[in-house]
């Protein structure tokens, strides 16, 4: 829309939307787009940004919910397990080329720093010989109270990443104040 039109749609002056317009672009919520040629003095276009568009709220939990629910439904309890498992998997091969040829302390460190751009609020305790790895924020926490099979996502990830089993010992979803994952030794 034009710095014009904008002022119609909302109706305030063009200067307000101007002033409006500097701080959202050095936010980086709308951009400049295409001149439009009026007959008179050219007209400049704004556009939102990728930013800008994900500024507004979503509802990836509610279609989340909603396929799950299908999914769950057309499965047996342990064949959605395995599914959870799966995906858990194909994510951590993706993530794999930055942990090969890592010693052990290494790809944790790299898991864990995964793990917090993932949203987790993760980090690694160790209590004796026995490694951990605590995370404060569980990123799906509404959907595992659910469909708490979803936790094979994050076992299956850190195992598979960290080439060790893995066992749960405490689950956000299920009441825990933290999901924490002991690294079991082969």
């Amino acid at each position: 829309m034009s710095i014009d039109e904008i002022a119609t749609q909302l109706e305030i002056s063009r200067n307000a939307v101007k002033q409006h317009l500097v701080v959202l672009e050095k936010d980086q919520l709308v951009k400049k787009d295409a001149l439009n040629s009026t007959g008179g003095r050219p007209s400049q276009n704004y556009v939102l940004t990728e930013t800008g568009i994900n500024h507004f709220p979503k509802q990836y939990s509610w279609f989340c919910n909603l396929m799950l629910a299908e999914i769950k439904e057309n499965m047996e309890e342990e064949a959605f397990k395995q599914f959870m498992w799966r995906l858990g998997v194909k994510l951590a091969k993706s993530l794999l080329p930055q942990f090969k040829d890592k010693p052990d302390d290494e790809k944790l460190r790299l898991l864990v720093a995964t793990m917090q751009q993932l949203g987790y609020r993760s980090q690694q305790e160790q209590t004796g010989s026995c490694h951990q790895i605590k995370a404060s924020n569980c990123v799906y926490h509404d959907l595992a109270q659910q469909y708490p099979e979803l936790c094979e996502f994050d076992r299956a990830l850190i195992s598979t990443l960290l080439d060790k089993p893995v066992e749960q010992t405490e689950c956000m979803a299920q009441k825990g104040y933290a999901c924490r994952f002991i690294l079991k030794q082969q």
